[in-house]
């Protein structure tokens, strides 16, 4: 009898160990959502499939959910909210809790206008997100071919920003008016390090240098003549830069838009370039051009339609 009441506190020990060690590799996810409202629902979703659906806490909106090791895709809605608030491919460690940033749900809106569009390159997990007065209004998945919807729309500004893992993000601003559906495609750069573009701020930089001429004596036009030839360079270079960047792994801008179309679009890019910095030195005159990525008068802007 000893035996066997042994042996029951060996098994039941060993199984309380091994629940136990099995909790331990699990992790977990925990976010907020804001407003906090009843209904709020946390999907969770592995390679296809639903392995798990809560609801947020009403009152004050976190959610917590226990999961194996693993990368899950995570979509957050709400009856009050249009759009869901997606988190692609989120990583949960073993026995680490992985934190989402704050979850902000749009709200139903009274507008009738909608925004639609497509983001390249197609099929990499390509992430968009409007705002309104700098704060996030809907988050949204755009499908593989790129395409994205957002309905139910205000008349107002608005800011269009689009992501996708490996490459510099994507900024528009919209206007939308009453009744009236709006477009805007947008084209993602593939990141590469490439001297004179920061992919962090989303801007080029090039410089340029202009000698003062001998044969002029007037030293204020030997400045502009030589500031002029600083400029023509600092131009050039910024061309060279531009050249460089690849709109996918395989495909360069230059190669990927057709006859003139390079020319002059990449011609009318480069003539909004911002003058940062300008000094003379050994009867020389040096340049600093800046351009934009992306955003109001960014590159990205004269390449995506």
């Amino acid at each position: 009898m000893h035996r066997a009441i042994l042996r029951t506190v060996f098994l039941a020990g060993s199984l309380l160990l091994a629940s136990s060690c099995h909790t331990k590799q699990e992790g977990a996810v925990e976010g907020s959502v804001t407003p906090p409202s009843p209904g709020v629902r946390v999907t969770i979703n592995q390679s296809g499939k639903t392995v798990s659906a809560i609801e947020a806490d009403k009152k004050d909106g976190t959610f917590r959910v226990a999961l194996a090791p693993g990368r899950y895709d995570i979509s957050v809605n709400a009856p009050s909210s249009p759009f869901p608030v997606n988190f692609q491919s989120v990583s949960v460690d073993p026995g680490k809790t992985a934190s989402l940033p704050p979850v902000r749900l749009a709200q139903l809106s009274s507008g009738t206008a909608s925004l639609t569009g497509t983001v390249l390159p197609a099929g990499t997990n390509i992430k968009v997100t409007l705002l309104s007065e700098g704060q996030e209004r809907a988050t949204i998945n755009a499908s593989p071919e790129g395409r994205y919807e957002f309905t139910a729309l205000s008349p107002g500004s608005y800011m269009l920003q689009a992501t996708a893992p490996g490459y510099a993000g994507g900024r528009a601003a919209i206007q939308i008016a009453e009744d009236c559906p709006a477009s805007q495609n947008m084209r993602l750069l593939y990141v590469t390090p490439i001297d004179g573009i920061d992919w962090g701020r989303e801007v080029i930089r090039a410089k340029g240098r202009g000698i003062y001429p001998a044969n002029i004596s007037n030293r204020t036009a030997m400045h502009e003549m030589a500031k002029r030839a600083a400029l023509s360079a600092a131009e050039r270079n910024l061309l060279l830069i531009v050249e460089q960047i690849k709109l996918d792994p395989n495909h360069d801008l230059k190669a990927a838009m057709t006859g003139n179309t390079f020319t002059v679009r990449i011609s009318g890019f480069l003539k909004g370039y911002k003058l940062v910095e300008e000094r003379d030195v050994n009867n020389a005159v040096e340049v600093e051009l800046e351009l934009p990525l992306t955003g109001p008068g960014g590159l990205t802007g004269y390449i995506s339609n």
